[in-house]
C-alpha cells in the first residue's frame, strides 16, 4: 500500500466501497431505500426529483398546507423522519438510488426520529414536522415528498421540498397544490409582522401585538391625518371602482419630521385602522431584508409595509455613495404589479437626505406629510391627553401650553411621566403646578439636554416658575 500512488489509492478505495455494497448481506441492506423504491412502485433509477427551496418562515405555512392536502378524500401519508450521516441530510435522490445506499445508511439501516418544531402564530400554536419524509398515495399513486432544513443560526433556516413520482406530472401537480394551499391559508395574513434580516439572505418573521392607537391619541393641526386617512384606509375602500378605471393601487406615503412628532404612532394608528391588511414592520438592520420584505407584501396583499428611518438606506446619493438596498427597495416599489394594494409607509427625521428618485416616479412616494410640532392648541389638547388618569390640580394649564412652545408630542407625555414619577415619590397623586414647572426645567436642564434632543426639542427655553 505504501508504494500506492495517490490515483491509485483512490481508485481501490472506490473499488472497496463498491464491493462492500455488492456483498452486503440482506440484513445488511437499506430497509429505507427498500421502502421507498416499493412505494414507487418499481425501478427508481432515473427518475426526477422536482424542488423548490422555501424561506425558514414558510415552515408553518407548508405544515397547514400538507395537513389540508392530506384530508382530501384518497389521499394518505404514511410519515418518516430523515436519516443522516455526520450530521448531512441526505436528499431524495440520494435514498432511492440503489448505488448511494450503503454509504448513507444509519446505523439501523432505516430511517431517523421524526422531528418536530411548535411554531408560534400569535395566539395560535402550530406544531410543526422540522424535517421529515412523506409516503404518499393518491388514489393509486404513490409519490415521495421530503422536507429537507438548513439551519444558519437561531430562527434562521432554510427549507427545501423534492418530490418523486413515476410520472414527473404528478410531482408537479402536487408541488403546485402545495403552493396553491400555502398560499390561501397563509397564518400570516392579516396580522402585523415584525421582519429582520439574516446574513444568509433570509427573512425572520414575529408575530406582534401592538397596542392599540386611538384616533384622538393623534394630535395634528386640521386637515393633516385626514390626507393620510385618505390615502390609506379611504383609498382601500374605493380599490375595486379605482382598478376598474385602470387606477393604480400601490402607493407610497413618506411620514417626515423632527424625533417625537408622531411618525411610529400613526403608523401604529394605520394598522389599526386597516385590521384586514397584513402589516410588515422593517427597522434598523432590517431594512437590508427589504427585497424579500417586499416579496412577502405582494404574497399578502392587501398589505402595509413600514419602513422605519428610511434615511438609513435610501439617502440621496448626493450626500455619499449609494447602497445596494436603496436600488433593490427602488426596484421591489417599481416591480409590484400596478394593482397590487400594498401601501409603502416610510418615516424619517431628514427628509433632505432621501434620494429624489423614491419620489420621482408614481407608485413610489405618491404622498409626502411632514409631521408638524404641535401649536398652541395641539400642545393644550395633549396636555389634556397625555394627562389622562392622572389628579391634576394645576390653577393655569395655559402657561403651561407656553412654557412647551416647540416643544413636541414625547417631550409633552414624558414632562407628565416624570411629574407623576414625583407625585408618586410624594406619596400624593395630585399633580400641582410644582410639579409640572420641574419636570419642564429638568428636561431643558443643561445636564438633560441629551434627553430632550431625543424628544425632539431643538432649543432650551427660560425655566418656568412653579
Amino acid at each position: 500500500m505504501a508504494d500506492l500512488k495517490p490515483p491509485q489509492l483512490a481508485r481501490a478505495i472506490v473499488e472497496l466501497l463498491q464491493w462492500a455494497h455488492e456483498h452486503a448481506s440482506d440484513d445488511e441492506a437499506d430497509r429505507l431505500g427498500k421502502r421507498l423504491t416499493e412505494h414507487l412502485g418499481g425501478e427508481t433509477r432515473g427518475l426526477p426529483v422536482i424542488s423548490r427551496a422555501l424561506e425558514g418562515y414558510q415552515r408553518a405555512n407548508f405544515q397547514v398546507a400538507i395537513d389540508a392536502y392530506l384530508k382530501e378524500e384518497g389521499r394518505q401519508a404514511e410519515l418518516v423522519g430523515l436519516p443522516m450521516m455526520r450530521g448531512y441530510r441526505v436528499g431524495l435522490a440520494e435514498l432511492v438510488n440503489d448505488r448511494m445506499r450503503g454509504p448513507w445508511r444509519s446505523p439501523e439501516g432505516d430511517a431517523g426520529p421524526i422531528e418536530y418544531e411548535p411554531v408560534e402564530i400569535g395566539e395560535r400554536q402550530i406544531m410543526c414536522v422540522a424535517a421529515g419524509l412523506w409516503l404518499i398515495t393518491a388514489g393509486a399513486e404513490g409519490m415521495l415528498l421530503m422536507l429537507r432544513r438548513e439551519d444558519h443560526g437561531p430562527g434562521h433556516a432554510e427549507l427545501g421540498i423534492e418530490i418523486m413520482a413515476q410520472d414527473r406530472a404528478s410531482a408537479e401537480r402536487l408541488l403546485g397544490e402545495l403552493d396553491r394551499l400555502m398560499t390561501e391559508l397563509n397564518v400570516y395574513r392579516g396580522r402585523i409582522l415584525a421582519l429582520s434580516g439574516s446574513p444568509f439572505g433570509g427573512l425572520g418573521v414575529e408575530v406582534r401585538r401592538l397596542p392599540p392607537v386611538r384616533r384622538e391619541q393623534i394630535v395634528f393641526p386640521d386637515g393633516v391625518l385626514e390626507r393620510i386617512e385618505r390615502h390609506t384606509k379611504i383609498f382601500a375602500q374605493h380599490s375595486e371602482a379605482l382598478r376598474a378605471s385602470g387606477r393604480h393601487l400601490k402607493r407610497g406615503l413618506l411620514l417626515h419630521g423632527p424625533p417625537g412628532t408622531g411618525k411610529t404612532l400613526t403608523a401604529m394608528y394605520l394598522s389599526h385602522l386597516m385590521p384586514d391588511r397584513t402589516v410588515l414592520l422593517l427597522t434598523g438592520e432590517a431594512l437590508h431584508a427589504v427585497g424579500p420584505a417586499c416579496r412577502m407584501a405582494r404574497e399578502l396583499a392587501p398589505s402595509m409595509l413600514v419602513l422605519e428611518d428610511v434615511d438609513l438606506v435610501a439617502e440621496d446619493r448626493e450626500y455619499g455613495h449609494s447602497t445596494s438596498v436603496l436600488f433593490e427597495l427602488l426596484n421591489e416599489m417599481d416591480g409590484l404589479s400596478e394593482d397590487t394594494d400594498v401601501v409603502f409607509v416610510l418615516t424619517t427625521n431628514r427628509p433632505e437626505a432621501i434620494e429624489s428618485a423614491l419620489a420621482s416616479r408614481p407608485g413610489r412616494v405618491d404622498l409626502a406629510v411632514a409631521m408638524p410640532l404641535p401649536d398652541a392648541d395641539g400642545r393644550r389638547r395633549l396636555l389634556d391627553l397625555y394627562g389622562q388618569g392622572l389628579q391634576l390640580d394645576v390653577r393655569d394649564l395655559t402657561r403651561f401650553v407656553t412654557a412647551t412652545e416647540g416643544a413636541t408630542p414625547a417631550f409633552i407625555r414624558e414632562v407628565l411621566r416624570r411629574a407623576a414619577l414625583q407625585a408618586a415619590e410624594r406619596k400624593d397623586q395630585r399633580i400641582s403646578d410644582e410639579l409640572i414647572s420641574t419636570a419642564i426645567n429638568e428636561l431643558h436642564d443643561a445636564d438633560d439636554q441629551l434627553t430632550a434632543s431625543l424628544l425632539g426639542v431643538r432649543s432650551q427655553a427660560p425655566p418656568v416658575r412653579p
